[in-house]
């Protein structure tokens, strides 16, 4: 293993096979495959020589790459394992998500108690808690934050009507993006927010008529809640399975790399200590990129916090799992206002012009800093320009030698601007953009039309339609990988198929909206490298995975339709084809149930 001292780099095992930067397969010889495929193969390779018709497989690797003729060689009639699809359907490499939720999220919805139900719904299921199984602290996520949005205009006393629902235990309800959450009085109190102390560094807390909190937080104060009135939610056995629930989600989506956004939600090693139990007995089939948030109220212990993420990253890392990544919000989102832009809102809190501005710009330059001298990555979360601004600011103000090597990443990007994607294209900082959000809120959902009535009248119509830029970063040399945030947009399920349509036509196949930002749709070429070679590169697995070649593991999607050569309206089908199989390391780790 090599000792560079960046975890990204160290902690996923380089390549060790045989070293082949000129030759695009081994000679046969008496070498023969366990495994040799016959089909369209778009390989992710050169633009000029993407596409292939076969390939061999052995120990895990590819040996071959190229035409059926010469993959005929490899094959050991009664031994070799052949899937024979000439000319039918599609073989790309294995996807990467480059910033989701699916451990964090998913995963631990399918093990915590009144996830993904509605307001209404969680309370009922949260006093059939209380009352028949008599638990000591209740934890959710998933309900919709539009649908609390008039009793909150109207000064909602949220804390107390969950406070009669189960008396004396802390109670915190986050919505499906991660940006507010309700409370009880319980919790807060546990917290330590009050009328007398109501404010949290980072975050918003709503406050009644007498001053009082109301239960409604947002921001860093939902992550306040959670760390100072939540004790660890599941046990070990809950973790596991949540780990295993997202590892089938992200295979069945197509993905074989995922970066896992927010690892310390609920407690600091619960799912750390799961992923890597699961990959000592080989049961974690895909790479998984794990960040630990360091929130904005410990800025004053912010090396204390990098040293303990260190200390993870070094106990927890294993071949498939790399924990040496910090995740930073620098704002909220645009959508509730919270968003950090460089111009002013037309309705704002006085003091908040320009969104809720997290962290201090000098406090980022020192976080970096010292993240990256420590080996550690940084992966943020800038929505607005002026947020985007102040990461790329932080990164090339890193005082570390050899910067360029640091893969810091930026995750959303919303109204990025030219000069600021420029600095990332020539300084080596991908970004993980939101490829299946272009489309636009459908004006014939009357809820959705609300809200974008409410950002294009708080933010202005040309910063709305300029949003979640893709070609102008592709033009100007960034690496860009797919980010869906799921399960925090869930609206169109975040599988690569569903991707790539809406990243090419700007409309998703579930949605009548119109398509968003035109200008900057990708190509479906364009759009697979982001899912493929792009996403591998932002883990640094660029040279082991990503993309169909000899020497890599061989990691692979089968799809029963070829639509690499789609245009106009063929595009808007793209979600029609099926995702057969998903293949690991040269093992089938998904089947369709067809």
């Amino acid at each position: 293993m090599k000792t560079n001292k960046i975890y990204k780099i160290t902690f996923f095992a380089p390549l060790v096979c045989l070293t082949l930067s000129v030759l695009s397969s081994c000679s046969s010889g008496d070498v023969k495959a366990d495994l040799v495929v016959f089909s369209n193969i778009y390989t992710a390779e050169n633009e000029n020589n993407s596409e292939a018709k076969a390939f061999a497989v052995k120990d895990g690797k590819y040996i071959f790459v190229g035409n059926k003729e010469d993959a005929k060689k490899y094959i050991e009639e009664g031994k070799t394992e052949v899937i024979d699809k000439t000319d039918e359907g599609l073989i790309i490499p294995g996807c990467t998500e480059g910033h989701a939720h699916y451990f964090d999220g998913t995963g631990l919805s399918n093990q915590l108690i009144g996830c993904n139900q509605s307001y209404e719904e969680v309370l009922v299921t949260l006093e059939n808690e209380f009352k028949n199984n008599h638990i000591t602290q209740f934890v959710s996520f998933g309900w919709n934050t539009v649908s609390l949005m008039e009793k909150r205009a109207k000064g909602y006393n949220f804390a107390d009507e969950i406070e009669s629902k189960a008396p004396g235990i802390p109670v915190v309800l986050i919505d499906n993006a991660g940006h507010a959450a309700v409370c009880n009085k319980t919790a807060l109190a546990k917290a330590g927010v009050s009328k007398e102390n109501p404010y949290v560094r980072g975050g918003a807390v709503d406050l009644l008529k007498d001053g009082t909190p109301s239960g409604y937080v947002g921001d860093q104060a939902v992550f306040y809640l959670t760390d100072k009135a939540i004790t660890r939610p599941l046990n070990d056995t809950q973790y596991r399975n949540a780990c295993k629930y997202a590892q089938n989600e992200l295979l069945r989506y197509g993905y074989t790399n995922a970066l896992d956004a927010f690892t310390n939600m609920y407690d600091p090693t619960g799912l750390y200590e799961a992923l890597k139990k699961m990959d000592e007995e080989k049961e974690l089939k895909i790479n998984v990129a794990e960040c630990y948030n360091i929130k904005s109220f410990d800025s004053k212990i912010y090396k204390n916090k990098v040293d303990e993420v260190a200390d993870i990253a070094s106990k927890y890392s294993s071949k498939h799992c790399n924990p040496g990544y910090i995740k930073l919000f620098a704002d909220g989102v645009v959508e509730s206002g919270t968003g950090w832009i460089s111009h002013s809102y037309t309705k704002y809190e006085p003091g908040k012009e320009h969104g809720n501005i997290i962290w201090e710009e000098p406090e980022l330059d020192a976080i970096v800093t010292y993240a990256n001298s420590k080996g550690l990555l940084i992966h943020t979360h800038s929505f607005g320009d002026a947020a985007c601004t102040a990461m790329i600011d932080s990164y090339l103000n890193s005082n570390t030698i050899n910067k360029k090597q640091f893969r810091n990443s930026l995750g959303h990007v919303r109204n990025i601007k030219t000069e600021d994607i420029v600095r990332c294209g020539e300084n080596n900082i991908s970004v993980a953009a939101n490829l299946i959000w272009h489309y636009d809120y459908s004006d014939n959902d009357p809820a959705a039309k609300e809200v974008k009535d409410k950002v294009i009248a708080n933010v202005g119509k040309d910063y709305y339609y300029a949003g979640y830029p893709m070609k102008s970063l592709v033009d100007k040399g960034v690496v860009v990988s797919s980010s869906t945030d799921a399960p925090a947009a869930m609206d169109i399920e975040g599988n690569i198929l569903n991707v790539l349509e809406v990243a090419t036509t700007g409309q998703a196949y579930n949605n009548d909206a119109n398509p968003f930002n035109v200008g900057e749709l990708l190509s479906i070429k364009e759009a697979l490298k982001a899912l493929t070679i792009n996403g591998a590169w932002q883990l640094g697995l660029e040279n082991e995975r990503g993309s169909i070649k000899v020497g890599k593991y061989a990691d692979f999607v089968i799809l029963d339709t070829n639509f690499l050569n789609y245009e106009g309206a063929k595009l808007k089908t793209i979600h029609n084809a099926k995702i057969l199989n998903t293949y690991f390391e040269g093992e089938k780790v998904y089947s369709a149930q067809i």
